[in-house]
């Protein structure tokens, strides 16, 4: 699905226009399917309704929202923030017929005990500010409405395009910010949306269709997605039924070190879980296979290491194994060291196979030059803080620019690059962005980026495009964390829990 820019979003609105539609055509849409969308939420129309109305578009959607409310027999009050005189035609004319159905209108010029009293009574508030275009923060009576809004949580609130106080192209919240329930966007997700802390402003999002057409859409130069299932089903495609262990790809998975030797399991197991043929760990000799806890599916190697960790003597042991496997999974647990560093810079240049790079993998890269050697083979999954020490830039200003910055990362080294968080973002050698917003906060458990890495190993080995398996991966990952919160509770999902309930996501996808 694609993501617009508010400025994309305005650019739409003015090819589509040009195209034949009218602003009256696009408003009507807009407000008539905000409207539908709240009364599919309720099996009794009688409800009291106050709605929010602004000097802008925004508002001029409110006023539609009103209209066809007051229609269906809810009980609507309107609260507008300017003079009839302000506005513009398209608006006036909606305020004009809210008017001639009698809907009530209260000009607010200041917060009074009635403004307080009708939206405290109220099932139903309609957010129609500030829309898309705030930069900034809400000021004088808007501020005052959005507290009044935010103190009501009895009520369903409802956001129009993006919740006002929301920066629509940055997620940024420079003051108050309505808290919504439901943003109902119109035409396109937003970016800002997506992002922190504006995404968790948002509660529910539904993309209202306006209609436009395919002619007037090709005319904007976008480059922001997001998936669903029905995409994301289409990237996994079908599974050959004749296939064998060899065709569905084989993994060497190579990490671990003397404090963290489950890290290559998870990695492992998931990748399994996800659908590779089969799955070898690489790990240091200091283990005793009795001794590790590992699936009775996954095959061992040990390799050289100093007592703690692999040495850079391992590497012809990984060369030549790798002349039978088809992907790389390094990193996990595998320790930090000089030795570690000259390692990971010799497979890099050496192994022309894909590569799945996390973890102490991506803190030993010293030379990022280096990556230029991968083409688009090389899936990298750094966390902010990794992100951080890969490009000496702060945790505060990666967060802030995670966008553009893993766009710029992405394209100057061609690899595909995901960066975990909240909203994780996927940037990919030819500038395009998606989004991924499934998952939650029980995904930040140790261990929950060595399912990530397994995952995305699995749909690499077998097949599937490193730049699809980058997009893909987070999405898998982030569904078996929602699947696993319904069970378990945020709090309690754990990393293995995630490759648990890996299954009921490919089910889930097959029905697509």
């Amino acid at each position: 699905m694609i993501v617009l820019t508010p400025a994309e979003m305005r650019k739409m609105d003015n090819e589509s226009i040009a195209d034949g539609f009218t602003s009256s055509i696009l408003m009507e849409m807009a407000g008539r399917g905000t409207a539908e969308l709240i009364d599919k939420n309720y099996e009794s129309n009688e409800l009291q309704v106050s709605i929010f109305c602004g000097k802008g578009n925004n508002g001029g959607d409110g006023f539609v929202v009103a209209r066809f409310l007051n229609m269906w027999g809810y009980n609507v009050q309107i609260f507008f923030t300017g003079e009839a005189k302000e506005l513009k035609e398209v608006n006036y004319t909606n305020y004009k017929i809210a008017k001639l159905q009698n809907i009530p209108i209260k000009k607010v010029k200041k917060i009074d005990n009635e403004i307080k009293l009708k939206t405290k009574k109220s099932d139903i508030i309609v957010d129609a500010l500030l829309g898309t275009g705030i930069e900034g923060k809400p000021r004088g009576i808007y501020g005052e409405l959005i507290d009044i809004i935010n103190t009501n949580k009895h009520s369903l609130v409802v956001a129009i395009d993006v919740p006002s106080g929301v920066n629509a192209l940055s997620g940024e919240v420079a003051g108050k910010a309505v808290k919504a329930d439901l943003t109902a966007t119109m035409a396109y997700y937003k970016t800002g949306l997506l992002l922190n802390p504006g995404q968790q402003y948002c509660g529910e999002i539904e993309v209202i269709d306006l209609g436009m057409v395919d002619k007037s859409f090709k005319k904007i130069n976008y480059n922001h997605f997001v998936l669903n299932n029905r995409e994301a089903a289409k990237f996994l495609g079908s599974r050959e039924p004749t296939g064998h262990k060899g065709t569905f790809g084989k993994i060497l998975v190579v990490g671990g070190s003397k404090n963290m030797p489950g890290a290559p399991a998870l990695v492992g197991e998931a990748a399994l879980k996800s659908g590779a043929g089969l799955v070898k760990t690489a790990l240091p000799d200091i283990f005793d296979p009795k001794g590790l806890n590992y699936k009775k599916e996954i095959i061992y190697d040990f390799l050289k290491s100093d007592g703690k960790q692999i040495t850079k003597k391992a590497f012809e042991n990984i060369r030549k194994s790798m002349e039978k496997m088809d992907v790389l999974a390094l990193g996990p647990g595998l320790g930090q060291s000089k030795e570690i560093s000259e390692l990971v810079r010799k497979i890099i240049n050496d192994i022309n196979k894909p590569i799945v790079l996390d973890a102490d993998g991506i803190n030993a890269l010293k030379d990022l030059d280096i990556l230029n050697n991968c083409g688009d083979n090389l899936i990298m999954t750094p966390h902010p803080g990794e992100m951080s020490r890969l490009i000496e830039k702060s945790v505060k200003e990666i967060k802030k620019n995670k966008v553009e910055i893993s766009r710029k990362f992405a394209s100057e080294y061609g690899v595909n690059l995901i960066l975990k968080g909240a909203t994780t973002i996927i940037a990919l050698p030819n500038g395009k962005v998606y989004f991924n917003v499934s998952g939650n906060s029980g995904l930040a458990t140790a261990g929950s980026g060595d399912v990530l890495t397994g995952i995305a190993a699995s749909l690499l080995a077998q097949g599937i495009k490193p730049a699809k398996s980058a997009i893909l991966a987070p999405y898998l990952h982030g569904k078996a964390g929602d699947k696993a919160k319904e069970d378990l509770t945020e709090y309690s999902i754990i990393a293995s829990d995630l490759i648990k309930y890996l299954p009921k996501i490919f089910k889930e996808l097959k029905k697509y």
